[in-house]
């Protein structure tokens, strides 16, 4: 067990990884106030019990800690999600063809509903590597195994969500299916 940390840099470091931390376990579980609860649930794990690396390895621990919460608080609830309100989202405002915003929402509702359908394990892969950015190496620092297990893992769950989107390769516009990082950041907030 590592060093006790004093209230100053528990509150420093609550400040810095809170909204990441949300994201994360947003993306896993789809509900903003447990997510909240759980990033919440995963500083007080740090207060109580500190990684043993001590301060450098804090980020990396709380993503960890926060990734098993959210994966786990999935498992013991059923499917009970709320869908992703997109009326927020200013993205394409300035789009050249009518009914452009709408294609893209209706995009995001479909990559939204695939994702749902993956198990929180290949979900949470997609999170991490889409909505965190985190490159193979940090992925698997962050979970605690090989590179190739994070690649392997990361190919399994990019297969599953193209499964899931269906073997058409079309949109719900009926266009080619283009889906990429933008979309799938979006489906995953």
């Amino acid at each position: 067990m590592g060093e006790p940390l004093s209230e100053r840099v528990l509150k420093h470091w609550i400040e810095r990884l809170t909204p990441s931390l949300i994201q994360i376990s947003y993306g896993i579980c789809h509900d903003r106030h447990r997510a909240e609860e759980l990033v919440h649930e995963g500083f007080i794990r740090l207060w109580k019990s500190p990684p043993d690396a001590g301060e450098p390895a804090i980020a990396s621990w709380m993503r960890s800690t926060v990734t098993n919460l959210s994966i786990s608080a999935i498992r013991r609830k059923h499917r009970t999600w709320t869908l992703i309100d997109e009326s927020g989202s200013a993205r394409d405002i300035h789009a050249e063809r009518p009914g452009a915003e709408t294609a893209r929402r209706a995009e995001v509702t479909r990559v939204t509903e695939a994702l749902d359908r993956l198990d929180p394990e290949k979900r949470a892969m997609i999170m991490l590597r889409v909505n965190e950015g985190l490159s193979y190496e940090a992925i698997a620092n962050h979970l605690g195994v090989p590179i190739g297990t994070v690649m392997s893992r990361l190919n399994r769950a990019r297969l599953a969500l193209l499964e899931e989107l269906g073997d058409d390769g079309e949109s719900a516009s009926g266009r080619p299916s283009d889906f990429n990082n933008n979309t799938l950041r979006d489906a995953s907030r």
